[in-house]
């Protein structure tokens, strides 16, 4: 019987943490992500520094960089919805 009420007690404080976290998730601001825009560029930093850029003018969220052939880089915006 004590075996029981320690599995049931440690089940509903497993619930009430899943809830909790699914709260958190919830309440975080939902972002798409948007075409790539390519700019000249041939490393990393370059895709970042373009990255950065658009981000401080407040025009995306966040974003990811790939380094192309041909001398350009690619920022995989991401917005707010």
């Amino acid at each position: 019987m004590r075996k029981l009420k320690r599995a049931a007690v440690a089940g509903i404080g497993l619930l009430a943490f899943s809830g909790i976290a699914a709260g958190a998730a919830q309440a975080a601001p939902a972002v798409h992500q948007g075409e790539d825009l390519v700019f000249p560029g041939t490393t990393i930093e370059d895709c970042q520094a373009h990255g950065d850029e658009l981000q401080a003018q407040g025009k995306i969220v966040g974003y990811a960089c790939m380094v192309n052939e041909g001398g350009t880089v690619s920022v995989t915006p991401y917005y707010n919805d």
